[in-house]
């Protein structure tokens, strides 16, 4: 039995436990309410972006908010520059920006770097060893990846707290969409001032049109009373002198003499007789100044004799158009097609095609064109389409092309059941070929590096270099990661011979990373993710090759 003093004492301390839990509970709400509060305020930047010409002031707000979260003995922002580098844009204290640098390229060098830019919180180092306990957190947006926050902290990581970390997130993210904001206000107050320009420069030139315009209305006038004086004089001996062929003969030679001189030359075909009668230089065009009848035609040729010099996977193309032509569904034709030269060379020739006269049913009897040579523009558009689809530098095929390829080579592997081989190429330590012999001699490195790796594998497969010391090959249809590493096993013996740079000898080795289709990812996002993470491997592990532990399977 309980005594009533005993029931009262234990309902005493039962009502202590409730009021101090409840006093927890109180500053635990409070806490985190202030927390909220300081998240919103963390979040907004008053600068007036649309105002602004230099990030500097973005930058500095940055870190003095960051200053008040964690206890940063100095920090810097680094932004992504033009050419995917980043550079630092601010520190504080302004006397630190040197061991800034120096601990960066440290992270660079290690990878940490590259890791923190792809995550979205904060990425600690120096939690133990000889270096300072620093943090690193990527500015990045939804579009794309700003630059970084780099700040070296006072204390012991231990004494860091969650909600700081995840507030010092929140203060970054909406920095870097404040640094997106800021980039666009700037190009949008850019393109008004084009637009004001132009818009300027229309209305002179709207007004210098308007003024030659009347000038032009004056002096036709004074030509038309001119012209018609002078067309009453000549009427009756034109009457006399001029008939209707003789009317097209001469428009056929005046038309013929104009598009010359533009450089075109000049057919007209009569579907009566089917003969062709060339301008000497439509027939120069067409036959490329050879004097072989095989590889040239007469002014005055048949339509097979002109058919027999192009080339034929071209005939049936340009044959449909011409009969459309001459059926009455169009009044014109244009085609683009090639001729054979005497040496097996490819001349590209454009030809246009219209109805010129017609009998009485209305069914075409003559059609006139032109022929103009258009080997050069070709050359032109296949030089730029090879520089959208290669690196300029090594020659091989650049990201753009590398998707492209591995796309359509995972595509046929799983139609047809079989295995490809990612490999990603590192050079290690390239940095210090650029910062002891230069960039020149980097780039020199690089292009043979490319020829290196290209001799090693099929004509089938593909070489591609991703940016920097950077490559991938594509190897399609082999038969697992025995083929995949005897391929490595070459590129790295390739790579045991020295690099000659100014006369001395330089050894550089490689990493390899290799994902297996469809064993490291049956998509080409898995697949490269895994072969990535293999190449990081290799150099974290000391190894030259590495594979990831299979993942997906099937029986080819």
């Amino acid at each position: 039995m309980v005594f009533p003093e005993e029931r009262i004492a234990c309902l005493e301390r039962r009502l202590r436990v409730l009021e101090e839990t409840n006093a927890f509970l109180w500053k635990e709400k409070s806490f985190a309410v202030e927390n909220l509060e300081s998240a919103v305020t963390l979040g907004s930047f008053d600068t007036s972006l649309n105002r602004l010409d230099d990030p500097r002031p973005i930058l500095e707000e940055i870190l003095a908010r960051a200053a008040t979260i964690l206890p940063f003995k100095s920090a810097a922002v680094y932004l992504v520059t033009e050419d995917s580098s980043f550079t630092q844009a601010l520190c504080s204290p302004h006397g630190q920006g040197a061991e800034l640098e120096e601990l960066v390229s440290r992270r660079i060098e290690d990878r940490t770097f590259a890791w923190a830019l792809k995550r979205r919180k904060s990425v600690l180092s120096g939690v133990s060893g000889p270096e300072p306990l620093h943090l690193l957190h990527a500015l990045s947006t939804i579009s794309r990846t700003r630059g970084m926050f780099v700040g070296i902290l006072e204390g012991e990581w231990q004494h860091l707290s969650d909600y700081s970390l995840s507030l010092l997130s929140v203060l970054l993210s909406a920095a870097a969409g404040a640094l997106e904001s800021f980039e666009l206000y700037r190009n949008l107050r850019r393109l008004n001032r084009d637009l004001a320009d132009r818009m300027s420069q229309l209305e002179e030139s709207r007004r210098e049109l308007e003024e030659y315009r009347k000038f032009l209305e004056q002096q036709v006038e004074q030509r038309t009373r001119e012209l018609s004086r002078a067309n009453e004089e000549m009427k009756m001996e034109i009457a006399e002198r001029m008939r209707a062929e003789e009317d097209l003969r001469s428009s056929e030679e005046m038309l013929r003499l104009a598009v010359e001189g533009m450089g075109d030359g000049v057919w007209i075909w009569n579907r009566t007789t089917g003969k062709t009668d060339l301008s000497p230089l439509s027939a120069e065009i067409l036959c490329g100044g050879a004097e072989d009848p095989a590889f040239c035609i007469s002014k005055s040729a048949s339509a097979e004799a002109w058919e027999r010099i192009i080339h034929e996977e071209d005939r049936e193309r340009l044959s449909r158009r011409k009969e459309r032509c001459f059926a009455g569904d169009a009044a014109a034709y244009s085609a683009e097609y090639r001729v054979m030269g005497k040496e097996g060379q490819e001349r590209w020739i454009l030809e246009r095609g219209r109805v010129v006269r017609k009998d009485g049913d209305g069914r075409p009897l003559t059609i006139a064109g032109t022929h103009s040579d258009i080997t050069g523009r070709k050359k032109l558009e296949d030089h730029i389409r090879f520089q959208a689809t290669h690196d300029f530098l090594t020659g091989l095929p650049n990201r753009f092309l590398f998707e492209d390829r591995l796309t359509q080579v995972l595509a046929r592997a799983k139609r047809q059941k079989r295995k490809a081989a990612l490999f990603f190429v590192d050079m290690d330590d390239f940095k210090k070929v650029n910062d002891r012999y230069g960039h020149p001699a980097g780039d020199a490195v690089l292009k043979e590096a490319g020829a290196r790796i290209v001799s090693c594998v099929r004509e089938m497969d593909t070489v591609c270099r991703l940016g920097g010391d950077e490559f991938t090959v594509i190897l399609p249809d082999i038969g697992g990661a025995g083929e995949a590493e005897m391929v490595a096993g070459r590129i790295l013996e390739a790579f045991g011979e020295p690099f000659f740079l100014g006369g001395e000898s330089v050894s550089l080795s490689l990493s390899v990373g290799i994902g297996i289709f469809p064993d490291h990812g049956e998509t080409m996002e898995q697949l490269l993710v895994n072969a990535d993470e293999a190449m990081y491997r290799t150099k974290g592990q000391g190894k030259k090759i590495c594979f990831l532990p299979p993942r997906n399977t099937f029986a080819p």
